[in-house]
């Protein structure tokens, strides 16, 4: 039940379509590589504001997917043919150069899932999860915390009582085998798939794994101000971690995030999820047409 006025003043009487609601990189790069040259003038049923639309072309541009002139570059070519965003597309093919894509294909699987994790209702089950996060957790956040997931469940697969007992959805497991797969298959057609020397130590393993991830999310990414919270660099919004990232629960204070998406908190705000400490320089060695 609400209020008349609420209904006349706050609420549309239907929901806006989802191209007026959602990051637009992916559908604009989609038309590109259908041949569409002019955007900004391209008949749409509903038409998304200018803004909008640039900020989507800026952000292709920051990947490296089209060039000064909007045309589709090379890399934005196979950017285009893979089956996730442009900035999953952009990370794992980054991943051939850094030999770690084995690693980021299981990262790029896992965020194709809302929840991987089930989330404690009491203090015996907090201190239950807290006992089986501890034997895959790190503690720089959710991405390389899914890797050491994978890993461990690629060498003994769980069975879904296990998978119980660990709090993990045993159907996100399946769904995210099967993604792998696909991306494997993708991602084969343009290089050599490897994984990350044995070599190298934990915190450098680590660290190469999330800076493959920022070359693809650098965007996504907000700074620990004075007073505790954090705010994207651009557009200085206040954002939280969400109560499901390994950073809300286990990590330690990084002056630095990275995620994955947003989302209309149930603590009121914007929440972000998948996130990751990081360092500032690798913005500039990523993306330095975009940090510099």
């Amino acid at each position: 039940m609400y209020a008349e006025v609420a209904m006349s003043q706050f609420m549309d009487f239907s929901t806006p379509p989802e191209i007026l609601r959602s990051n637009l990189s992916s559908f604009l790069l989609t038309l590109k590589a259908l041949g569409v040259q002019n955007i900004l003038s391209f008949d749409l049923m509903n038409r998304p504001s200018i803004p909008t639309l640039c900020h989507g072309l800026e952000t292709l541009y920051a990947l490296g997917a089209i060039d000064d002139e909007t045309n589709l570059t090379k890399l934005g070519d196979r950017m285009a043919e893979f089956p996730a965003s442009p900035h999953e597309s952009k990370m794992m093919l980054e991943s051939l150069q850094l030999g770690c894509s084995k690693e980021i294909i299981y990262v790029g699987a896992a965020l194709q899932v809302k929840s991987l994790f089930y989330q404690p209702k009491n203090p015996r089950q907090r201190i239950e999860y807290d006992k089986a996060m501890n034997e895959i957790i790190d503690r720089t956040g959710d991405h390389v915390t899914y890797v050491n997931l994978m890993e461990v469940n690629d060498c003994m697969p769980y069975s879904e009582n296990e998978c119980r007992e660990r709090f993990l959805n045993f159907q996100a497991l399946q769904l995210i085998d099967d993604v792998r797969t696909q991306l494997t298959s993708h991602l084969r057609r343009y290089g050599r798939i490897q994984g990350i020397d044995t070599d190298i130590s934990i915190a450098e393993r680590s660290a190469l794994i999330r800076r493959c991830i920022t070359a693809g999310f650098f965007t996504n990414v907000a700074k620990l101000g004075n007073d505790g919270m954090y705010r994207s660099l651009r557009g200085k919004v206040q954002v939280s971690i969400s109560v499901t990232s390994i950073l809300h629960r286990f990590g330690n204070p990084s002056e630095y995030i990275l995620f994955g998406d947003t989302y209309d908190g149930s603590r009121g705000g914007i929440e972000v999820r998948h996130c990751s400490a990081i360092e500032a320089k690798w913005l500039r060695e990523v993306a330095p047409n975009y940090w510099g």
